[in-house]
């Protein structure tokens, strides 16, 4: 007969250890067993018998055995993310530990897309941290497709994104900073400076192209539907900054970008903006909240008081 979810709490509560959580999870990565007991140093034999006993403990397989390494069971995928969320909340609190030993006396966790960073944060942030030296900012880029997951988790404080088409009924939304699409190139590029770029001289440049599922890249594509057009493209996946940045900088590389994800590397001449005619409005980026969760949290309502009051953060109009 199965155990009871209270049997099987009690079972784990009284006899499992953090080291076994530690070691699922790097089973679950890995896939590989003596690979996760170098990693939680332990010896294999050890992590085998940890696995055991833990498997002993819920009455049920957790992994098997194939010819490459373990694969999670049934079971074992079901409880991999409970046990991921489970260490993720200690490490959290070996953070708070270690900041409030460090002198700070609060912590305001911020999520934010790409845009929301240039376009937001570096604006206020660097005031805001010399206002209030005892507060730690703790800033994390967040995909948009994860945003309102993430957000649903808890986790974060604040959260810098476009603005939802659904916000979440304990949530509420102030937009800060409106955004347009813009095309960006090297400052040496043939179009840099040029006014008045067409259509024409867009496709015939090669273009570095955003991640499939991002908004950047589903909007090129709409942008060139029905033209007898087909510029060529590379593919670089990843959203990291400093990698576009070096891509476009060597390379004769154009790219369609949200002006407020580029904007500091615009400002400081790091990038030049292509007078284009592919120009079109986004969703503002504003900040999601929870005002009942500001009442309680006066660093995080510091904050977000510092970005609303920060004033027109507005993108400029189109180059020319």
């Amino acid at each position: 007969m199965p155990s009871s979810p209270s049997v099987l709490f009690a079972r784990l509560t009284a006899k499992a250890r953090l080291k076994h959580l530690q070691l699922l999870v790097h089973i679950g990565d890995l896939h590989n067993l003596k690979g996760a007991a170098a990693a939680v140093g332990m010896s294999q034999p050890a992590a085998t018998h940890a696995l055991a006993e833990l498997e002993s403990l819920l009455g049920v397989a957790l992994f098997e055995r194939h010819s490459r390494g373990m694969r999670p069971t049934t079971t074992g995928k079901a409880l991999l993310p409970a046990v991921r969320d489970a260490m993720r909340s200690m490490q959290e609190c070996a953070d708070a530990v270690a900041t409030a030993q460090a002198g700070a006396s609060a912590l305001v966790k911020v999520g934010a897309i790409g845009a929301g960073i240039s376009g937001v944060l570096v604006r206020v942030l660097p005031a805001f941290s010399e206002r209030h030296p005892e507060v730690v900012v703790e800033v994390a880029q967040i995909e948009a497709e994860d945003l309102l997951e993430d957000w649903d988790r808890r986790s974060l404080d604040l959260l810098l994104c476009r603005q939802p088409a659904h916000c979440p009924s304990d949530s509420a939304f102030l937009a800060v900073a409106s955004d347009r699409y813009c095309v960006v190139g090297r400052p040496t590029h043939a179009l840099a400076g040029r006014r008045g770029v067409s259509s024409d001289q867009l496709a015939a440049c090669t273009w570095l192209m955003q991640p499939p599922r991002s908004i950047a890249s589903r909007d090129f594509y709409r942008l060139w539907e029905g033209a007898e057009m087909n510029p060529q493209q590379r593919w670089v996946n990843g959203r990291s900054l400093l990698l576009l940045l070096a891509m476009l900088q060597q390379q004769e590389l154009l790219a369609f970008l949200p002006y407020n994800s580029v904007r500091q590397l615009i400002e400081n001449g790091l990038l030049a903006e292509i007078d284009a005619a592919l120009l079109s409005a986004l969703p503002p980026i504003g900040l999601l909240y929870r005002p009942a969760d500001l009442e309680s949290n006066p660093p995080a309502r510091g904050l977000a008081d510092a970005i609303a009051a920060v004033g027109d953060l507005s993108a400029p109009g189109p180059v020319g």
